[in-house]
């Protein structure tokens, strides 16, 4: 069963300090997303699904770092650790790869770990539910509402 939500409801719903907004090209890549906020990738988070032992695991990374695929199975206690397909991101989070955001009821259930680097920031800039959105949003509120775990789970981008 595909999960469904929208991300300026979950942002009224949760009274979330962010704005919406709607670009006119894609914005499904950090480069993209970058070039069309004027955000420097630092300030930009990748929501990534990962399969951890046959089971979703929410991975948020700074836009300029990459995810240390060995960094969270050691977090999450995975024996086995995946980047999901696009169809199980789909069916996980409601949103295309390229949209995903972290601001969805859809995620909840599921383990989410956040980069520390990405907790130490007041605003990032994240997916908007489809390819031509992206929400600034209070790093504050999303750790409150999600209530995720905070690890080291990156490495620079040439590691």
């Amino acid at each position: 069963m595909m999960c469904s939500d929208s991300v300026q409801e979950f942002i009224e719903r949760y009274n979330i300090s962010a704005t919406l907004y709607r670009f006119s090209d894609t914005v499904e890549s950090v480069e993209k997303a970058s070039h069309m906020c004027g955000a420097d990738p630092s300030s930009i988070i990748k929501t990534l699904v990962l399969i951890a032992d046959s089971l979703p695991v929410i991975a948020i990374v700074p836009g300029n770092k990459k995810l240390s695929y060995r960094k969270l199975a050691n977090v999450v206690k995975a024996r086995s650790l995946r980047m999901a397909k696009p169809h199980e991101v789909k069916m996980y989070t409601g949103f295309d790869v390229g949209g995903v955001s972290p601001l969805t009821e859809c995620i909840k259930s599921y383990m989410i770990v956040v980069d520390q680097d990405v907790a130490g920031k007041e605003y990032v800039w994240c997916g908007g539910g489809d390819l031509y959105s992206l929400a600034l949003v209070k790093v504050r509120d999303i750790l409150a509402i999600l209530n995720p775990v905070i690890a080291d789970i990156s490495d620079p981008p040439n590691n």
